[in-house]
């Protein structure tokens, strides 16, 4: 099962990268929860696919010529870690931006149920119960 989540995870992040929301909403579970960790800017808890596309819209309003690249994806079993590259600059002060943000998708049932968003990679992989 946990190729599945891999490939899972991959179509849902391939859809997003085509701009895609539709598609990406469509693979949550209604009460989807995401969680952002400090010190990302958007940091907080949302709810439900609507709660991820909130999040969305703020992450994409706070900068310009917004990038995301997912680099790697980690079997976890019923997680998938996610290495995925933002690169940006800030739409107010115009720095740019490239750093890799760390993603934990939690898939059951075919659909994912939770993301944890941090910007450390060894969090991420503590989070899915890896080493790293």
């Amino acid at each position: 099962m946990s190729q599945e989540n891999v490939d899972f995870v991959r179509r849902s992040a391939e859809a997003y990268e085509r701009g895609d929301l539709s598609a990406v909403l469509e693979t949550m579970s209604p009460d989807m929860v995401t969680y952002v960790a400090q010190p990302i800017p958007v940091a907080g808890t949302y709810h439900g696919p609507e709660g991820f596309l909130q999040l969305t819209i703020d992450w994409a309003e706070s900068f310009d010529d917004l990038e995301i690249t997912p680099e790697e994806f980690i079997d976890a079993g019923d997680q998938v870690v996610t290495g995925v590259r933002h690169m940006s600059r800030g739409a107010e002060s115009g720095v740019p931006v490239d750093t890799d943000i760390w993603y934990v998708w939690t898939i059951r049932g075919g659909k994912s149920v939770r993301v944890d968003i941090f910007n450390e990679k060894s969090e991420a992989l503590r989070t899915a119960g890896l080493e790293e």
